[in-house]
Parts: C-alpha cells; sequence; structure tokens
C-alpha cells in the first residue's frame, strides 16, 4: 500500500478519460486492492492505477523507480494479450502521463491507449 492519502482528485480526473477508452469499474481501495479503475473496451480489460506524481516530466526509467512498489502490485494481475495493466501518473495540476506495464519495464501511452513511439 503506498503511504499518504488515496488520490480522490487525481482518481476523479482519470474517471473521465477511463471513460472515453470504454465502460469503467472504480475500485475500491483497500489492503488487497491492485487497481483503482478497470476498464473494459473492446477486445481488452485494462487494469489502471492512478498516483501523484511532482515530477511528471521524468524519464520512464525515473517514473519506473518512483513507482517501484505500485508497478509491483499491479504486476500480481497475471499478464495475457487481453489484458492491459497500466500506470496513470497525474501531476498536482492534473496532467496525466499513462503507461503499460510490459514484462521488461514500462512503454508510454497517449490518453486513447495508443503506443508513443521512443
Amino acid at each position: 500500500m503506498s503511504r499518504g492519502p488515496v488520490p480522490w482528485q487525481a482518481i476523479k480526473a482519470a474517471l473521465s478519460i477511463a471513460r472515453a477508452r470504454g465502460v469503467v469499474t472504480l475500485c475500491q481501495r483497500s489492503r488487497g486492492s491492485v487497481c483503482d479503475i478497470v476498464v473494459h473496451a473492446k477486445g481488452v480489460t485494462i487494469d489502471a492505477m492512478v498516483r501523484r506524481c511532482r515530477r511528471l516530466h521524468a524519464p520512464v526509467a525515473e517514473i519506473e523507480w518512483q513507482f517501484a512498489d505500485a508497478i509491483a502490485r499491479l504486476r500480481l494481475v497475471p499478464e495475457d494479450p487481453c489484458r492491459s495493466r497500466e500506470l496513470w501518473a497525474c501531476s498536482p495540476y492534473g496532467m496525466f502521463r499513462f503507461f503499460r506495464l510490459l514484462g521488461s519495464g514500462l512503454v508510454e501511452l497517449t490518453p486513447a491507449g495508443e503506443v508513443i513511439p521512443a
């Protein structure tokens, strides 16, 4: 479990983005929870964890280090071709960056869920 309060403002802002991608289920945060939002889109289920981030412009490697505990929790979700495990980082000003967990690390996504070429 992460330190600090639940980022309700970030989750609220993330819901509008999630609704654009599919049908949304909001998960209740508890000791054993893995994700905050589940999006049921065509052909894929997205398990998204929303986290606050002070250095949103940081390189992907630093984001991976900063959210190591959240990424470890998301890795508890079995890897599947029809499932996307995503970390949604939100700045204090409501800006987002989206990352998909792969076997070897993170890849950055657009708000629509497409991979941004490196």
